[in-house]
């Protein structure tokens, strides 16, 4: 009998010793990390530029893959069955998931999601043609006397959501917009004199204001981009929005590890710091941010009741 008490013993003492504690051995094997966009886009862009210094805290290869597709709703549907074992991460712009889930019926939650890292912020910015308006209240003078033709980077996009807010906190009754696919195709047209106005992340829009082409008015945020500071923000005159801001990290499956987590975070986050990164950064105009799982995942929580408001609008209705 204690022949076999022991023997139980170590059998146990053996399985336990085997069995790699939840985060522990992480990672073992290379990294996907989807991208909901084409290649060459902003999403795609960013993702390729932080993945390098992930692999080197990581020690392991990231693997980009692409995933573009009705605007990312077929990414986030066969990511939210993807196993939560942290070897599967996407990335996108947030939160035009919510607005996906606001726009119909979906298969996927992003509140079901696992936030983990979000290392820059943008924020949209109301650009018009060089030859145009000279300053924010001259256009919202126009504005208010006649609909003007305004371009979207997508209906539904975060640049749509972004204008609907503007819309009706600035007084402005109705807008012609003009979805176009990405922020390239709205600034090319706006640039060739097709359009009275776009809006877009002003990442897209600084080449073409650096040329002289397009003239920004408004920075929609509450503090000035460090990057085109002389553009001024709604509180310089007056008006007070609610803003869901526009962030780049990257998320889990539902139901990740905790441990898994906190590897992944702290590699983005250090990655994120790397001079390689920041060079890269400075030169895409990017504005880097530093924002954690917990505080990513409260951005999520409090961009719903944000965006449920407009709804029928960003869906067409």
């Amino acid at each position: 009998m204690l022949k076999k008490l022991k023997l139980g013993a170590a059998i146990a003492a053996a399985l336990m010793a085997a069995a790699p504690v939840c985060g522990a051995d992480f990672p073992s094997k290379p990294i996907k990390l989807i991208v909901t966009a084409r290649a060459g886009g902003g999403e795609d862009a960013e993702a390729r530029a932080i993945a390098p210094f992930v692999e080197k805290h990581l020690k392991t290869q990231v693997i980009i893959e692409n995933q573009p597709g009705a605007g990312g709703k077929i990414a986030f549907e066969k990511f939210q069955n993807a196993a939560p074992d942290g070897y599967t991460l996407i990335t996108y712009t947030f939160p035009k998931s919510i607005i996906i889930e606001y726009q119909g019926k979906t298969g996927f939650k992003t509140s079901d999601f696992t936030p983990i890292f979000a290392w820059s912020e943008s924020s949209q910015i109301l650009i018009v043609n060089s030859d145009s308006w000279k300053t924010f209240p001259e256009f919202l003078k126009a504005a208010k006397a006649k609909p003007l033709s305004g371009g979207l980077s997508g209906r539904g996009s975060t640049t749509h959501l972004m204008g609907l807010i503007a819309l009706e906190a600035l007084g402005i009754d109705k807008v012609n917009w003009v979805p176009y696919e990405g922020s390239a195709g709205s600034v090319a047209a706006l640039a060739g004199k097709h359009l009275d106005f776009t809006m877009s992340l002003a990442t897209s829009a600084v080449p073409l204001i650096q040329a002289g082409k397009l003239r920004p008015l408004l920075l929609f945020s509450e503090s000035r981009d460090p990057n085109i500071s002389d553009v001024p923000v709604p509180k310089e005159f007056g008006y007070s929005m609610n803003f869901v801001p526009t962030l780049r990290g990257v998320e889990g499956p539902p139901k990740m590890p905790a441990e898994v987590v906190k590897v992944l975070e702290d590699a983005f986050r250090k990655a994120s710091k790397e001079q390689g990164f920041v060079d890269i950064a400075k030169k895409r105009k990017m504005v880097l941010t530093d924002i954690g799982s917990k505080e990513f995942g409260k951005a999520v929580e409090n961009a719903y009741p944000s965006i449920a408001k407009f709804q029928n609008l960003l869906s067409g209705k």
